[in-house]
């Protein structure tokens, strides 16, 4: 739905076109987009020159004029970009078509309004201190990425806009990953904090795109560059985001301004949430089956579900990792179908404690069909398993080790539950989610692959998110393609021999088939926790 202040500024604005042209202000597709996703707190990561800025300085403006006691504040990076900004208000309200606005101070930085007692003022970052005193009901952070320690400025700036009745809109291309911008925005995906986040990329701009005869047209897509095995190729793009060929000569025309630097071109021109959010150096997972789609919906505050799943007859899986439930790291859930890999389900929240925890896994666990769960148990994730433990959930779709139902120790017992993570374990497990998910799998979330691309080898050698950023997602997913073998040992032989060849096979592994298999056929009737007619069938 689209915003009163819209309906002003089409009708009274003016702008410059990219042509030169002074034409009256009709809202771009990019603009409509965002007006009609209004939100009071809004963090927007964006490619370049989408016309952001211009639409929230025209909101601000016509706030101005409209709303006593409005005291807007636009804050950007650099000097250049604020006396660019000032200059688009000026103009504004030079050319409304309606009566001439009543000004009162005008100077390099503010305007006062003295028929509404309102104020905008526009700074560059650091150049003005608004202290405690101060109320700021309409607060544009723009280009924050580039600002001088930014977490700093935003907490005085910040807590100047009341949460209740101001307008606090933060809007940047990306500066890298593990920063103070990267990391609101991430939360903001999570959906935990009060920023509702509103991505644009560049493929849904109209205007980026060269124009072509047909006869071009057919002659670019018969000859794409690259492969689908190269996330950033032509081919892939195209299969992904269904690019036409005038995006293509677009996108190459600027490659070359770019010099073909391919993390740079992601950056200023991001597809995906991530590509805003470049790592320095290379991150372990080089290629990811990432497929965007409509169908990846939240359908309730901590769960996001691919339309049409559950469904009756499939058999899911689920991975887990803990958190504290103290607004750091997350608590994870991520769901896949076994037979085909397939991403289907995402939970995730910081604020659940892990005894909690585990009510929600099974609560999960049996929408989905009474799925197979496995919880690393590391750290806070023996709390959740405790629950398991004493839950009503069939125990035999609880992930173990070994025999852990003939050991007389209760604590013994529980120690065999879950996956636990080690330094010999976790490399077995992320190279096997590195292998599968560059091809046999799919996913849909933008924040595991947010969270896979900022995934490295650290400089102790050591496996981990970058500096500054968060693994939960990547370690659930590497939970849940490491325990797929022994969850697929309820299908039958023959669907099941279509996943074996899918997995490395490595003697001392013990998640293999041919592991799993040979447990349970020497377990048969010895208390293995899987149950005959869960193995295979004769």
């Amino acid at each position: 739905m689209s915003t009163p202040q819209k309906l002003v500024i089409e009708s009274m604005f003016q702008i410059v076109d990219k042509n030169s042209m002074v034409v009256p202000f009709k809202l771009n597709t990019a603009q409509v987009a965002l007006d009609n996703a209004f939100a009071r707190r809004m963090i927007i990561p964006k490619a370049r020159q989408e016309g952001v800025s211009s639409y929230w300085l025209a909101y601000f403006v016509v706030e101005c004029l409209s709303r006593q006691n409005t005291r807007a504040v636009v804050v950007s990076h650099e000097t250049e970009a604020t006396q660019r900004m000032l200059a688009k208000v000026e103009f504004y309200l030079e050319n409304l078509r309606g009566p001439k606005a009543v000004i009162a101070t005008h100077n390099k930085n503010e305007i006062s309004f003295p028929k509404t007692n309102s104020v905008f003022y526009i700074g560059t970052a650091g150049a003005r201190k608004f202290g405690r005193g101060d109320t700021i009901t309409h607060l544009l952070a723009s280009e924050i990425a580039y600002w001088p320690d930014p977490k700093s400025l935003a907490a005085g700036l910040f807590q100047a806009v009341p949460r209740q009745s101001g307008i606090l809109i933060v809007e940047s291309t990306g500066n890298g990953a593990g920063n103070y911008y990267h990391n609101i925005a991430v939360r903001a995906l999570k959906g935990q904090g009060s920023f509702k986040l509103f991505f644009l990329p560049w493929q849904t701009f109209p205007e980026y795109r060269d124009p072509v005869t047909p006869e071009e047209a057919v002659e670019v897509m018969s000859h794409l560059e690259g492969d689908k095995e190269d996330q950033d190729s032509e081919v892939s793009l195209v299969s992904k985001y269904r690019l036409d060929a005038g995006q293509i000569l677009f996108r190459r025309a600027k490659l070359e301004e770019f010099d073909y630097d391919i993390q740079k071109w992601n950056q200023e021109y991001p597809a995906s949430f991530d590509d805003c959010f470049q790592v320095a150096g290379s991150g372990i997972f080089h290629r990811v089956n990432f497929r965007p789609t409509p169908l990846w919906k939240k359908v309730d505050q901590y769960l996001w579900v691919l339309e049409g799943h559950p469904k009756v007859g499939r058999l899911y899986v689920i991975g887990g990792d803990v958190g504290a439930g103290v607004r750091k790291d997350s608590s994870v859930l991520e769901i896949f179908d076994v037979e085909t890999l397939e991403q289907v389900g995402e939970w995730i929240s910081n604020r659940i404690d892990p005894d909690a925890f585990a009510s929600h896994a099974t609560s999960v666990a049996t929408t989905f069909n009474e799925a197979y769960i496995g919880i690393e148990s590391n750290n806070h994730g023996i709390l959740t398993l405790s629950e398991l433990k004493k839950s009503t959930y069939p125990q035999y779709k609880i992930h173990r080790v070994g025999d852990a139902a003939a050991k007389p120790d209760p604590a013994n017992r529980l120690a065999h539950m879950g996956v636990r993570t080690t330094s010999k374990s976790k490399p077995l497990m992320i190279g096997n989610l590195r292998k599968l998910v560059k091809r046999d799998m799919t996913i849909h979330s933008e924040l595991l692959k947010n969270e896979m691309s900022t995934y490295v080898e650290l400089e102790d050698g050591s496996l981990g998110a970058q500096e500054g950023c968060h693994d939960d997602t990547v370690m659930a997913a590497a939970v849940c393609m490491y325990i797929v073998p022994r969850a697929a040992l309820a299908l039958p032989d023959k669907d099941r021999s279509k996943l074996e060849q899918r997995y490395t096979k490595a003697e001392d592994d013990p998640n293999t088939f041919d592991s799993y298999l040979k447990k349970v056929e020497e377990a048969r009737g010895g208390g293995y926790g899987i149950p005959a007619e869960y193995g295979r069938t004769e």
